[in-house]
């Protein structure tokens, strides 16, 4: 498995991050307006927690305002300090699912903070 380091420190935006289920149906919002970020669209669920989901693991429902989630999901993201290393999991419109080689720790972060560690 390939090792990444952060080239800068990330924190999450969000300190209770949205969890969905499979099945689960969810009000949908708008679409993330950052070009880098295309394809991540605002959800929230009966709780009236938001968070951006892929538009990947949704499957729209006939009036366009609801969707079924297709996949277990977790907007959860990793607070990550300069140097710090990685393994990439699962990579999805420019954000990557990660686990943090240091305390096992496991979320999303911005693929722009990652590169390729070429130490190990």
């Amino acid at each position: 498995m390939k090792t990444w380091k952060a080239i800068t420190s990330h924190t999450t935006a969000y300190k209770n991050p949205i969890q969905l289920s499979k099945g689960e149906i969810v009000k949908l919002g708008n679409l993330a307006p950052e070009e880098n970020w295309k394809d991540w669209i605002w959800a929230e669920n009966d709780n009236q927690l938001g968070g951006w989901v892929p538009v990947q693991i949704i499957e729209n429902l006939e009036d366009g305002k609801q969707a079924l989630i297709l996949e277990n999901y977790s907007a959860k993201e990793l607070d990550i300090t300069k140097d710090e290393l990685v393994i990439k999991i699962k990579s999805l419109n420019g954000w990557s699912w990660v686990r943090k080689i240091s305390n096992n720790d496991e979320g999303w972060l911005p693929d722009e903070v990652l590169e390729i560690d070429i130490n190990i």
